[in-house]
Parts: structure tokens; C-alpha cells; sequence
């Protein structure tokens, strides 16, 4: 294009967000990555302690600040908001948040209320604008590798997948919605979305039965350690601990006929640009071809090269052991702030509703067959 035609093509516009309930998680999961994602900016504030609104946004050069969230909707100069509210209030502010035309990023949950899926499904289906629930490592390419290695059958069939997300309460969440469990307590309903959205990428969801275990002894009856196990017709099984009160881990463990894929710290990309390394163990013979496996690895000299293996050979035997698969340092929160972008720019395909519904039905019932020790049957 010449510089005259360029002259007359209309610049793309900033997308601009605003902030409703300035939470501990908005400089992660948003203020942060505005610095990193071209197009995007945080231009107001809405929270009901006008204080602490006024400290963020004075911290991150943000220039306006609203006492009512609904002030903030009803300004013409915001395109899209970031709600960072405690669960229970997530449904009613995506209601709105829709109705007044702004697109919307919601923390993980959706919702807690099953009951309140529908409202949002015709709230969804009347805006013009886009709604994504903030699980962030749904953005990040390991996944879509996992997900390759399944389909692919490279390593026979996927027999099960062990799940550890155990993050200890830092001050026993005191003053804190996880705590509470009208708010949405405890750690299924705070970290179960990210296991349910791990087996809907790489395997479904589809035919899957759940039972569930909890002593609810943490605060206020809240689940403070949660056991949880999928089947599957064909004998996959899925297991998952959660806990605010166990050591550290967080990991996805594959097991398949002949080798077994770790992904080791899972949750490390969230805090900020870090390496995330997948880790095959070839556990016998391979037989099938495997196709050829790119990442980009970063040397400890940081500067970076293809790392590519290949085999070809048919009923041969596995040149090497172990193998690693580095994906370059990245930001969970910033993957998912430049998908957000793409999709509300027309560059990218939205993500169906249906598939942030069923996590949120799935989430509750398996939460309370957990009380009941009934059995859930994924349809």
C-alpha cells in the first residue's frame, strides 16, 4: 500500500477497558498485561471502596475512577470490561455488562448458580458484544500440544490423567470470598474449572462419569481439600486433588501406552513470562509413527533455536528416553488478553458459551455429589 492510500485508512482504534472491582487479581490479570498487549488500555476504575480505586489507578496511570459499577457501563469511552468481583456477583455484572453493549472478560467462575445460565445464554445471544470467561491457560499453546499428542496416537492409547492443583491459602484466605462459601468458597469452585477445562480440550467431557470426595473442614465448611475422578466408556480415567492446605504442586500427568507426558509447575505462567516444559518419558517400544514435535527452547544464554525431533520409523524402538518439548517464556494473562483483543477485533472465532455452561453445571454438581456421594453423568 502507498503512503497516500495508507493516509485514508482508518487507524485501529485502542480497545478500552474498565475495571469492575479492583481485586488483588486486576494488576495480574489485566493492568499488567495492557503494558505487553499493543491495542489495549485500562482507562477507568470502578470500585465501591473509592480508596483503593483511586490507589490502582494512580499506580497504573488509569484516569478515571467510578464509585458504582453502573456509572462505569454507562461510559461511551469504555469498549469492554474485566470483572473481577467474588463468583457470586459474577452473573448479575455479566448481565449488565451486556446489555449496556461492553464486551466482557469475566474471572473464572461464570457463574455459581446453574439457574442463572439461561439469563446469560439470551444475554449472550441479544448483545452485539463478546463474553469470555477468564481461564487463562486455555490460551496457552501447551495445550493445544497435549491435545495433538492425544489425537495423533503417537504414543498408543491415553489410559489416565493425574491432576494436582494444590496452592496453599496464603493467611487461610481470611476476608476472602474463597472462604466463604455463599461467595463461591473453597477450592473445587475456585481451581475444579481448570482440570474440567483441561479434559474438555484434550479428550471432552462427553459420556464422563464423576465422583467426588470432600471432608469440608476449612473455614466455614468450605472444601479446603477436594478429591475428584472422571471415567471414561473406554477405560480413561482422570483423577484430580485440589487443596489450600497441602504442600505446593501444580501438574498435569498423561499416561499412555508407551510413555508418559509430564507438565510440571502449570500455574508458574500466571505470575508473569515463564518457560513452560512438557517432559516425555518413553516407558517401552513405540508403535506407532510419531510426527515431528516443534517448540521453540530457550538456551540458558537466552537466546533462542528450533528444537525439532523426528521419528519415522515404524515398530522401531525410541532413539532416546526422555525427551522435553520448551515452549518459549509467556504470560498466561497476556495470552489471554491478546485472544480477548483478536476476538473482539473479528481476527479470531469466539468461544462458544456452551463450553464455559458446561463447566459451570459440571462444577456444581460434582460439588455437591462431594455431600451426597452420588455419581454425575456428563451428557
Amino acid at each position: 500500500m502507498n503512503l497516500a492510500a495508507a493516509a485514508h485508512e482508518p487507524a485501529v482504534r485502542d480497545i478500552r477497558f474498565g475495571i469492575i472491582g479492583c481485586s488483588a487479581i486486576a494488576p495480574r490479570a489485566l493492568l499488567e498485561p495492557t503494558q505487553h498487549v499493543a491495542g489495549a488500555r485500562v482507562t477507568a476504575l470502578a470500585n465501591r471502596t473509592v480508596a483503593k480505586a483511586e490507589e490502582m489507578a494512580e499506580r497504573f496511570g488509569v484516569s478515571v475512577v467510578y464509585r458504582h459499577a453502573e456509572d462505569l457501563l454507562k461510559d461511551p469511552e469504555i469498549d469492554a470490561v474485566y470483572i473481577a468481583l467474588s463468583n457470586d456477583l459474577h452473573a448479575e455484572w455479566i448481565g449488565k455488562a451486556l446489555q449496556a453493549h461492553k464486551h466482557v472478560l469475566v474471572e473464572k467462575p461464570l457463574c455459581l448458580n446453574t439457574a442463572d445460565l439461561i439469563p446469560l445464554a439470551a444475554a449472550v445471544e441479544q448483545s452485539s458484544a463478546y463474553l469470555l470467561e477468564g481461564v487463562m491457560v486455555m490460551h496457552h499453546p501447551w495445550q493445544r500440544e497435549l491435545r495433538r499428542i492425544v489425537e495423533s496416537g503417537c504414543y498408543g492409547r491415553l489410559r489416565s490423567i493425574a491432576t494436582s492443583l494444590c496452592i496453599p491459602a496464603r493467611d487461610g484466605h481470611a476476608n476472602n470470598y474463597r472462604s466463604r462459601p455463599e461467595q463461591g468458597g473453597g477450592c473445587f469452585w475456585d481451581l475444579g474449572v481448570y482440570w474440567l477445562q483441561l479434559l474438555q480440550a484434550i479428550v471432552g467431557l462427553e459420556q464422563a462419569e464423576f465422583r467426588s470426595q470432600s471432608d469440608f473442614d476449612g473455614p466455614h465448611g468450605c472444601d479446603w481439600t477436594f478429591h475428584a475422578q472422571a471415567r471414561y466408556p473406554g477405560g480413561l480415567e482422570a483423577t484430580a486433588l485440589f487443596s489450600f492446605e497441602r504442600p505446593y504442586r501444580c501438574a498435569h500427568v498423561l499416561t499412555f501406552d508407551s510413555a508418559v507426558v509430564t507438565l510440571q509447575d502449570c500455574f508458574r505462567a500466571n505470575l508473569g513470562f515463564y518457560k513452560i516444559i512438557l517432559k516425555t518419558e518413553m516407558t517401552e517400544i513405540v508403535q506407532d509413527i510419531t510426527p515431528n514435535i516443534t517448540a521453540t527452547a530457550v538456551s540458558t544464554e537466552g537466546s533462542s533455536h528450533q528444537l525439532e525431533s523426528h521419528f519415522h520409523s515404524q515398530f522401531q524402538p525410541q532413539p532416546q528416553s526422555k525427551m522435553k518439548t520448551v515452549f518459549e517464556p509467556m504470560n498466561y494473562y497476556v495470552n489471554q488478553l491478546e485472544a480477548f483483543c483478536s476476538i473482539i477485533r473479528g481476527e479470531a472465532e469466539p468461544i462458544p458459551f456452551r463450553e464455559a455452561a458446561e463447566r459451570v453445571r459440571l462444577l456444581a454438581a460434582i460439588h455437591e455429589a462431594a455431600r451426597s456421594g452420588e455419581t454425575i453423568y456428563a451428557v
